[in-house]
C-alpha cells in the first residue's frame, strides 16, 4: 500500500507541476465566453470544489429540470470515492470510500428526510429499517446540485462517518424569473418488454419586485421491470443417515456434510409507481432577512410478483438417486463456532423426493413520505445566522403473501467453485412431470399481512455567525441541533392452512398426493416475458427456464382479505419481532474560520459535542415454546414471555480542522482532520427477536439496544490543479481509523420445538439446532486509499473536436480486515466522454466497481461469507435541441446487460446471480 501511495503522489506531483500540455489555456480562468449544458455543469461543480473551505465534490444540473442522469445515485458515482448499490437495477444507496451505505448521511436541503420504505422479504418487522436514504424517492428534475462532503466541519450535522450528501433542490429566488419546465418520457425495460410513462413539471416565479419567490413542481413515473435470478439461499448440515446412503463407502452412515438448503430460480416482476409533489416559498422580507417554507410529498406504490421456484434439498424425503455423481469439496478457514466447521460440502448431489415449491410471492406496499420545513436566514453587517424547523414522516403498509405449494421431484444440484450460478437438473422421469399443474398440493397462504412501518423525525436547528474583516480570524460560528426520531414496525403475519383454503376456494383433493389439496385453477406457467430466462448468463450450468407456479393474485381476487383474516388463528401477531425505537439527539458546535491577509492560507477548526439517548421497547420471546408448522413452509410461531425495555445514552466530542493553501491561483493543497460518528441501524437497536425455519434453515436473529455508535478518526490530504475553468486534475489521499464496527455474533443453540402438522392434527416435540445471530460491537478497521480525478474540455482541438471532453476518476481502497468490512471495493473507476454543441449533446459513461464483501466473516452466510463480484455499467445519453426551448432526449442504462453476481468469500461457491436487463428512455424536455 505504501508503494502504491508513493507512486500516486509522484504521478500527481509530476502532473501538477510538469505537465504544461494540459494548460494550453491556463490564462483562460478569466474568459468571458458564456457556456451552457454539460460544460456549464462541470464548471459549476469545479468552482464549488475549488472555492470550498473543506473537501467537497458536486454534481450540478446542466439546466433547470435537466440533471445528468435520471437517478441521483447514478450521477453521484461520477464523483471520486463514490460507489452505489442497486435494487432491481435502480440506484438506491451510496457508499463513500468503501463504507456501507448506512455510514453515509443524506440530507434534503440540509435536513433529515425520514424513510419507512423497507423490503418485507427482508424478514423481521418490516425488513431492515436502516439510516440509508432511498434515492428512488426523489426525481432528478427537481434537483439543482448534489454535494458530497468528505471532510467534516464542526457546523455539519454528525451521522456521516463516511461522508455527507446534501441534495439541493431548485429555489425560486435563485432563478429570479418566471420559468416553466417539463418533461415527458417513455421508459422501456428489456426483460419485461414493457413501456411506461414518466412525466414532470416545474413552475417558478417571483413577485413583489423579486422579493417573493414561489415554486411548485410535480412528477409521476411508472417502471415495470423484470429481474431474473438464481440464488443459493444457504448451506445446511445433513448426514448419510438422513439420506440413507453410505456415500464414501466406509461401512457406516455416520458422516456429516453440507448440502444446499435451497436453490431458487426466480422471475420478479415489479410495477413501481412514484408520485411526487414539492413546493418552495421564499420571501426576502428585508435586505437582511429571508423567510422560507418548503414541502415535499412522495407516494411510492410498489407491486412485486416474485415467481419463485425453490428446490429445497433439506426437505427431500428420499435418498440419493445417483450416488456415483456425488462430489464433495472441503473449505478451509471456517470459524470453529459455525455448524459447518470441518464438514465437507456436496458440490454435486441428486436427491429423491426433493421438496420443490414453485410459489407466487406477492410483495405489495404503499409508502408515503411527507416533509415540511420553515426557516429564516438573516445577515446584518457582520452578523448572520438562521433558524429552521423540519418535520418529516414516512409510513408504509404492505403484504408479502405467498401461496405455497409442495411438489416432489428427483433434483440434482451442481454448485461448483468459481461458477456464477448453482445448476439445477432433473431426472428424465421428473422432467416429464415438471410442468404438470396436478403435481402440486397446497401448503398454505402465508406471509406478512397489512404490515405497517412508521418513521418520524423532528429537527430544530439554529446557527449564529460573526464575520471579521481584518486579521487571521475571519468568522466565528456557533449553533446547535435538537432532533427527535421515532420508528415503529409491527410484525403481523397471516397463515392460512391448506384445509381452510380448500374450504374457502372450493379446492379438490390432489390426484397425485392423496393427503393434500390440489391448487385447482390457481396455477400459472412461468416464463420470461421477453427472450429467455436468465438471458445475461452465458455459462454451462443447467437450470429450468420455465416452471409451474401457484397464482397468488388469482386466489386473492377470489377470496377477500376479510375472509382470510377471519380464519381462526390465521392472524398472528409476532410481538417479539416488533421494532419500537425512539432516539433523541442534542448537538452543539463552535467553529472558527481563519485566513491570511492575502487569503492564500485559509481554513477552519472547531468541535461538535453530541448527546444521544435511545430507548427501545419490545417483547421478549419464549424460545422454549416454539411451534413450527411443517406444512406451511416452516413458519414459526413465537410465544411472548413478557415486555422488555432498554435504553442507551452516550456523549461524543467530535473535533475537526481543515486547511487550504493556495500555492498559485491554479494549484491548491488541502489537509483535513476530523472525528466522525454513525449510529447503528434502527433495527439493530431494537430488542426484537425473529425466528425462522423456512427451507430447513433454522435461525434466530436478535437486535441489541446496547450497541454503541461507530466513530472514526479521519485524515485527508488533497492536491488540486485548475489550469483553466474547463480543466482540473485532483489527487486525494485519505485514511480512516474506525474504533469499532457492528458485527454479527453467531453461535448454535439447541431448543425444544413442537412440529405441528395440520393435515393430521399431530404434534411432535423434538430438539432442533438453531443458528443464533445478534449484532455486537467488535474491533474496528483501518481504511487507506487515494482518489485521482481528471476532467477537461478539449477546446484546443480543431473543428468539432473542440466540443468534446472527458471526465474520469479512479479510487483505490485498502482496509485492515478485508474479509469482514462490507462495501469496500479495492479498485473503482468511472470514465465519461461527451460531445456538445448548440444542437446536440452526447455522453457515454462507464463505471467499474471491484468486488466487495457483502456478508462478512466469521458468521456471514453460515461461516463462508459472501463477496459481490466486480461489475461494470455503461450508460448513454443523447440530447437533440429541436429549438432553444424543446429538446428530444434518449437515455440508456446498463446497455451492456451486466449482471450482479456474488460468491462465497471462502471457497468461491456461487450464491446469487441477478439479471436486471437494460433500460431505454425516449422523450422530450421543454422550457419556457
Amino acid at each position: 500500500m505504501n508503494s502504491t501511495l508513493t507512486s500516486a503522489i509522484a504521478m500527481c506531483a509530476t502532473t501538477l507541476f510538469a505537465a504544461p500540455a494540459l494548460a494550453q489555456d491556463a490564462s483562460g480562468t478569466g474568459e468571458d465566453i458564456v457556456v451552457t449544458g454539460v460544460r456549464a455543469s462541470l464548471r459549476s461543480a469545479a468552482d464549488q470544489k475549488r472555492n470550498a473551505a473543506q473537501i467537497i465534490d458536486a454534481i450540478t444540473s446542466e439546466d433547470i429540470g435537466k440533471f445528468p442522469t435520471e437517478n441521483v445515485a447514478d450521477a453521484s458515482q461520477r464523483i471520486t470515492g463514490v460507489q452505489i448499490t442497486r435494487t432491481r437495477g435502480s440506484g438506491t444507496g451510496v457508499s463513500i470510500r468503501g463504507l456501507p451505505t448506512d455510514f453515509t448521511r443524506v440530507q434534503l436541503n440540509g435536513s433529515t428526510l425520514s424513510s419507512a420504505i423497507v423490503d418485507l422479504r427482508g424478514g423481521g418487522a418490516g425488513g431492515n429499517i436502516g439510516r440509508a436514504f432511498d434515492f428512488r424517492l426523489l426525481p432528478t428534475e427537481f434537483v439543482s446540485a448534489v454535494e458530497v462532503t468528505k471532510s467534516q466541519t464542526a457546523e455539519m450535522q454528525e451521522g456521516g462517518l463516511a461522508g455527507t450528501i446534501n441534495v439541493k433542490t431548485v429555489r425560486p429566488l435563485e432563478l429570479g424569473k418566471t420559468t416553466a419546465v417539463g418533461s415527458l418520457f417513455g421508459v422501456w425495460n428489456s426483460n419485461s418488454g414493457k413501456t411506461t410513462p414518466q412525466a414532470s413539471g416545474l413552475f417558478s416565479t417571483t413577485l413583489a419586485d423579486g422579493r417573493l419567490g414561489i415554486l411548485v413542481a410535480g412528477g409521476y413515473s411508472r417502471d415495470r421491470t423484470e429481474t431474473h435470478s438464481v440464488n443459493n439461499v444457504g448451506w445446511a448440515v445433513t448426514s448419510e443417515a438422513t439420506l440413507r446412503q453410505d456415500l464414501n463407502g466406509d461401512g457406516d452412515r455416520a458422516d456429516r456434510f453440507n448440502i444446499p438448503s435451497q436453490i431458487r430460480t426466480e422471475i420478479a416482476r415489479e410495477d413501481r409507481k412514484r408520485t411526487v409533489l414539492t413546493s418552495v416559498l421564499e420571501f426576502q422580507a428585508t435586505d437582511s432577512v429571508k423567510l422560507y417554507a418548503e414541502g415535499f410529498y412522495s407516494k411510492f406504490d410498489i407491486e412485486v410478483e416474485s415467481l419463485e421456484n425453490l428446490h429445497i434439498f433439506t426437505g427431500a424425503t428420499g435418498g440419493v438417486y445417483d450416488p456415483s455423481s456425488t462430489r464433495f469439496t472441503t473449505i478451509d478457514g471456517i470459524d470453529p463456532a459455525q455448524l459447518a466447521y470441518g464438514v465437507p460440502y456436496a458440490t454435486s448431489i441428486g436427491l429423491t423426493n426433493t421438496d420443490v415449491r414453485a410459489n407466487d410471492r406477492i410483495n405489495d406496499s404503499v409508502a408515503k413520505t411527507y416533509y415540511g420545513k420553515l426557516g429564516a436566514d438573516f445577515r446584518n453587517d457582520d452578523w448572520s445566522g438562521g433558524v429552521s424547523f423540519a418535520y418529516s414522516k414516512s409510513d408504509q403498509v404492505g403484504d408479502n403473501l405467498n401461496l405455497a405449494q409442495i411438489q416432489r421431484f428427483q433434483v440434482a444440484e451442481s454448485c461448483q467453485t468459481g461458477q456464477d450460478i448453482c445448476g439445477i437438473s432433473l431426472s428424465p422421469e421428473s422432467q416429464a412431470r415438471y410442468l404438470d399443474p396436478a403435481q402440486g398440493v397446497v401448503a398454505s397462504l402465508n406471509g406478512a399481512f397489512d404490515r405497517k412501518t412508521h418513521d418520524r423525525v423532528n429537527e430544530f436547528k439554529a446557527d449564529l455567525r460573526r464575520e471579521f474583516d481584518n486579521g487571521w480570524i475571519r468568522r466565528i460560528s456557533v449553533g446547535g441541533v435538537a432532533s427527535w426520531r421515532k420508528t415503529f414496525a409491527d410484525a403481523t403475519t397471516l397463515v392460512v392452512p391448506a384445509s381452510a383454503l380448500a374450504s374457502l376456494a372450493g379446492l379438490s383433493r390432489s390426484t397425485v398426493q392423496a393427503s393434500g389439496w390440489g391448487l385447482g385453477p390457481y396455477t400459472q406457467l412461468v416464463e420470461a416475458s421477453r427472450g429467455r430466462f436468465l438471458g445475461a448468463y452465458n455459462g454451462s450450468e443447467p437450470f429450468p427456464t420455465s416452471w409451474r407456479a401457484s397464482d397468488t393474485r388469482a386466489l386473492l381476487a377470489a377470496i377477500s382479505r376479510e375472509q382470510l383474516a377471519a380464519v381462526p388463528g390465521a392472524i398472528q401477531e409476532n410481538l417479539s419481532s416488533v421494532v419500537d425505537v425512539r432516539e433523541r439527539i442534542f448537538a452543539a458546535y463552535a467553529q472558527l474560520d481563519f485566513a491570511s491577509s492575502d487569503e492564500r492560507i485559509s481554513g477552519n477548526l472547531g468541535a461538535r459535542i453530541v448527546s444521544t439517548r435511545e430507548t427501545a421497547a419490545g417483547v421478549a420471546p419464549d424460545l422454549n415454546g416454539l411451534v413450527v408448522q411443517s406444512e406451511t413452509g416452516g413458519t414459526v410461531t413465537v410465544p411472548p414471555a413478557g415486555a422488555v425495555a432498554a435504553s442507551n445514552s452516550y456523549t461524543k466530542l467530535l473535533p475537526s480542522a481543515n486547511l487550504r493553501f493556495e500555492v498559485t491561483p491554479q494549484v491548491i493543497l488541502r489537509a483535513g482532520f476530523s472525528r466522525t460518528l454513525s449510529r447503528p441501524t434502527l433495527t439493530q437497536l431494537s430488542p426484537s427477536t425473529t425466528v425462522s425455519g423456512g427451507g430447513g434453515n433454522y435461525t434466530i436473529t436478535a437486535g441489541n439496544p446496547q450497541l454503541q455508535p461507530f466513530t472514526s478518526t479521519n485524515y485527508d490530504l488533497t492536491a488540486e490543479w485548475y489550469p483553466n475553468r474547463d480543466t482540473s486534475v485532483t489527487l486525494a489521499l485519505f485514511a480512516k481509523d474506525l474504533s469499532t464496527l457492528v458485527r454479527s455474533e453467531t453461535d448454535s443453540v439447541t431448543l425444544p420445538v413442537t412440529f405441528y402438522t395440520a393435515s393430521t392434527n399431530t404434534n411432535v416435540l423434538r430438539d432442533q439446532v438453531f443458528q443464533r445471530t445478534r449484532p455486537v460491537n467488535a474491533k474496528g478497521v483501518t481504511l487507506k486509499g487515494f482518489e485521482v480525478g481528471y476532467q477537461q474540455v478539449f477546446t484546443f482541438l480543431p473543428g468539432p473536436l473542440a466540443n468534446t471532453g472527458l471526465q474520469a476518476n479512479y479510487t483505490y481502497i485498502s482496509n485492515s480486515d478485508p474479509d469482514v468490512l462490507t462495501a469496500a471495493s479495492k479498485n473503482n473507476f468511472n470514465v465519461s466522454g461527451f460531445y456538445e454543441d448548440s444542437r446536440i449533446a452526447l455522453r457515454a459513461s462507464y463505471t467499474w466497481r471491484d468486488k466487495f464483501v457483502s456478508s462478512g466473516l466469521p458468521g456471514g452466510y453460515g461461516g463462508l461469507g459472501v463477496t459481490t463480484q466486480a461489475r461494470g455499467n455503461l450508460d448513454l445519453n443523447v440530447t437533440v435541441n429541436v429549438t432553444s426551448q424543446i429538446s428530444v432526449v434518449f437515455q440508456g442504462t446498463n446497455v451492456l446487460d451486466d449482471a450482479d453476481r456474488s460468491r462465497t468469500t471462502l471457497g468461491e461457491l456461487p450464491v446469487d446471480y441477478y439479471d436486471v436487463g437494460h433500460q431505454y428512455m425516449l422523450g422530450v424536455r421543454f422550457r419556457f
